[in-house]
């Protein structure tokens, strides 16, 4: 219940406040938090939003140092993908840094592609 509650209140409150910055004072402060804890709980609440443009928010926590707060990011943003997710960039999550290096880029090319509207079919 209390989980609960913790859900509600930080996406009432990212609905309050403007723009997607990640800081202390940003929509979702817990994102730049030091406690993976902290950062995956705020990543779900992400995801309990159900907000899509709170997903770019997630990208650089591709690269977190925690392997479970990249789980749940790369989790979100399939999840915030609905339908096209399987047209996502490959992406592992217990790779070596040097190869996930640019999994930020490529998800964020790949989440412009996918928002941009489909020209129309001759």
């Amino acid at each position: 219940m209390t989980l609960i509650l913790l859900l509600t209140l930080l996406c009432c409150a990212s609905c309050q406040m403007p723009g997607l910055r990640v800081s202390e004072t940003g929509p979702w402060p817990g994102l730049a938090s030091e406690e993976p804890v902290v950062r995956t709980r705020t990543i779900l609440a992400i995801q309990g939003s159900s907000n899509r443009n709170f997903a770019p928010l997630l990208f650089p926590l591709l690269n977190d140092p925690d392997r479970w707060v990249r789980y749940n990011a790369r989790s979100t943003i399939l999840w915030l993908a609905g339908e096209r997710r399987n047209t996502a960039p490959k992406y592992d999550y217990l790779s070596p840094p040097r190869e996930r290096r640019y999994a930020v880029s490529d998800h964020q090319e790949w989440w412009t592609r996918l928002s941009s509207p489909e020209p129309p079919s001759p």
